[in-house]
């Protein structure tokens, strides 16, 4: 069971308490008391004897449906950084097997494919959207999340996010396009070849974040109250 981390903490300190003088109070551990003021997640047990120390019911403990609740371990974030370097690894093998990794950078592209990605979420979103999808990168490093409508809200978010991605790609593929084809005489047919090439870098970026990052993240957002 998750319980919501900032009430337990507002009802604690509205009495003045300290975290051990609530382990006192329910007959629980100072350890369980700061277990569960970290990540939320209790026991049937020790969910009912906080309730009763405040006089609630163990419902009115549990996170509110607008809330994120989430239990961070260590072994969890491990976890989820070895399969974000595995697919990272993957990419960079797949590159250099390739071709030269210098045909791969372009600070242009990748400049303008993120400036048109948090300037299209603030013309949908607002600001505040864009610092929400920014704050929201970390539950790329976790599993065991009780959702609700914030939850939703991120999962709308980056799931537009992966539009907006490909939207800039796409608009980044046409005006390189037309840049290539409207210069096509001055070209040599290798140079031809390389700034068609070039102009491909733009979805590269585009997939690369869209599938490493934001899809899977709206994704898990989207699925994490019915996971069993």
């Amino acid at each position: 069971m998750f319980l919501s981390t900032n009430k337990l903490k507002t009802l604690r300190q509205e009495k003045g308490w300290s975290q051990e003088v609530l382990a006192k109070a329910s007959g629980l551990s100072v350890r369980t008391i700061q277990r569960i003021e970290a990540d939320g997640k209790a026991s049937a047990e020790s969910t009912l004897a906080i309730a009763s120390v405040f006089n609630l019911s163990p419902q009115a403990l549990k996170a509110t449906s607008d809330e994120i609740e989430v239990n961070w371990t260590r072994k969890m974030i491990m976890k989820n950084i070895v399969a974000l370097l595995v697919i990272s690894g993957a990419i960079a093998m797949l590159i250099i097997l390739g071709a030269s990794a210098k045909l791969y950078i372009d600070v242009a592209s990748g400049l303008f494919l993120i400036l048109f990605l948090y300037a299209a979420t603030i013309v949908t979103f607002g600001t505040h959207g864009m610092f929400k999808s920014l704050a929201g990168l970390k539950y790329l490093f976790t599993e065991e999340m009780v959702g609700g409508s914030q939850a939703q809200y991120l999962e709308q978010l980056y799931s537009s996010q992966v539009k907006f991605l490909y939207g800039g790609a796409f608009i980044g593929l046409i005006i390189g396009t037309i840049a290539i084809l409207g210069n096509v005489d001055t070209y040599e047919n290798f140079v031809f070849q390389r700034a068609s090439a070039v102009n491909l870098i733009v979805l590269f970026y585009a997939a690369v974040l869209s599938e490493g990052v934001f899809r899977p993240l709206s994704i898990k957002l989207r699925t994490c109250d019915i996971k069993g």
